[in-house]
């Protein structure tokens, strides 16, 4: 018997549980803003991780705090400092991108359905053209935007998720691999606004919730963002895994000179389409569940991966 093959089953319990730490870590750092970009540069290493791995390199997985480094002094704090630039870097990419429709749709509530709820009919049809116009945005940004962030995690660059014409060229070799991944993507939110909802109808969910004491409402509090934020976490970690296989298999048929994928690109398109406006329908009844301004421009989905 090989030592690999006597090493197997002790690496699979090992594998196992730091899989359960990276959860429970990711979970906790998804609790606040300034942390979850800790967690948003980790998935962004960890994407890299595979993404070499499928072409061959042996390469270590990424850690929360140690890394590799040439003084011991250095090692200590070099997967943290890692995963903070990382992090940094995928979020000012991600606002740049989010931010064009993202402000529109923050313009339109004030101008269009907080307008009109306060009788300012004559300025009602700015709201909804702008909103209108932040929809097309959004949408075309959509088609980009999954594909795009895995090429800048397999880069390892800053605003790569800029490099329009390498982000197409792998988009029209994804075939229905991209079609999918946004489903899910879009299924994976769903419950994230039901959680928005939860105040609305936390009293049929919770019984006696009326008769709870702050301190009782603050530990609900506490629980229901920890388990939101840990499905935060371990659903992207699935998700960016997969976005990133599918970018690696799409980059190697484009540099393999692979016709693209024309067959049925129009009806990818249409479905792309169509996958990503039920986003958009999730977002406006998770702000009517929830009037918080700033969620217009924010959702763990497609930003920062923050739940509190």
């Amino acid at each position: 018997m090989s030592v690999a093959a006597t090493n197997a089953p002790r690496a699979l319990p090992v594998r196992a549980l730091r899989m359960v730490l990276d959860l429970c870590v990711g979970a906790v750092l998804c609790m606040t803003p300034v942390t979850a970009i800790v967690a948003q540069g980790w998935l962004m290493r960890r994407m890299r991780v595979a993404f070499e791995r499928g072409r061959g390199e042996r390469v270590a997985p990424p850690g929360w705090l140690f890394g590799p480094a040439e003084r011991r002094l250095g090692r200590l704090f070099a997967g943290l400092a890692g995963n903070v630039r990382e992090g940094f870097s995928a979020t000012v990419s991600l606002g740049l991108m989010i931010g064009p429709f993202a402000a529109l749709w923050m313009f339109a509530w004030w101008a269009g359905w907080d307008n009109s709820f306060n009788k300012g009919y004559e300025q009602a049809g700015v709201g909804q053209t702008l909103f209108g116009i932040g929809i097309l945005i959004f949408l075309g940004t959509m088609l980009h935007l999954p594909l795009a962030l895995a090429h800048q995690a397999a880069t390892g660059r800053w605003f790569a998720v800029f490099d329009w014409r390498a982000v197409r060229r792998v988009v029209t070799h994804a075939g229905w691999g991209h079609v999918w991944l946004a489903l899910c993507m879009v299924l994976f939110a769903v419950p994230l606004f039901g959680r928005r909802g939860l105040p609305v109808f936390v009293e049929d969910v919770v019984p006696g919730f009326a008769d709870f004491t702050p301190e009782q409402v603050d530990g609900l509090l506490f629980v229901t963002n920890l388990a939101t934020a840990a499905y935060v976490f371990a659903g992207l970690f699935v998700l960016r895994l997969w976005s990133m296989r599918i970018y690696a298999r799409a980059l190697e048929r484009a540099e393999a000179g692979q016709p693209r994928w024309r067959l049925g690109r129009g009806a990818r398109g249409a479905a792309l389409v169509v996958i990503w406006f039920g986003l958009v329908v999730l977002i406006v009844v998770g702000q009517f569940l929830n009037h918080s301004w700033w969620a217009w421009g924010h959702h763990p989905l497609y930003g920062v991966p923050w739940w509190g």
